[in-house]
């Protein structure tokens, strides 16, 4: 369960002024069948994000991280960040384990996908970041950019992006 309440009054106030208002749902079901012709597979935690966020665009309200900057929105769009990328999530959760689901993108057009546990990952160009170890913190991530962005994963022959602030 999604824990609005908890979450920073800036997250609020960002996906609030982006249109969203306690209980909002709105339907989801053309997204689902969709993706999971594809082979996703949706988790209670994805099917309750999508239904209260999706189809808003949450602008951030700091454009620089620590490490990062953060000047795109997070979309929640997961057939922009799903449809036809099947195989990034495969790769992710090969890398990471676990099984993701497409909830949107974000900076440069990265996927972001959910774990059925709550741990949100962006990915594209050869890189894997961690937006948050639940929703709810790499919403918090993705709006405010309170702390360094971590990558996780980078491809053969790419260096880590963001390097980590201690080198």
């Amino acid at each position: 369960m999604i824990k609005f309440d908890s979450m920073h009054p800036d997250v609020l106030a960002a996906i609030s002024a982006s249109g969203w208002l306690p209980g909002r749902q709105v339907a989801i079901d053309i997204w689902i069948a969709q993706l999971c012709e594809e082979g996703y597979r949706l988790s209670p935690l994805a099917e309750e994000v999508l239904s209260s966020l999706g189809g808003m665009v949450v602008e951030p309200i700091n454009s620089s991280g620590p490490n990062f900057s953060n000047d795109e929105p997070l979309s929640f769009d997961p057939i922009a960040a799903g449809s036809g990328h099947r195989g990034l999530a495969e790769e992710v959760e090969g890398i990471l384990g676990g099984s993701y689901f497409p909830i949107g993108e974000w900076l440069s057009y990265s996927s972001v996908f959910l774990e059925s546990e709550g741990r949100i990952v962006a990915t594209g160009m050869g890189w894997i970041w961690e937006l948050g170890k639940s929703f709810e913190e790499g919403l918090e991530l993705a709006v405010r950019a309170h702390r360094p962005l971590i990558c996780l994963h980078s491809d053969p022959g790419l260096d880590p992006w963001p390097a980590p602030l201690d080198s």
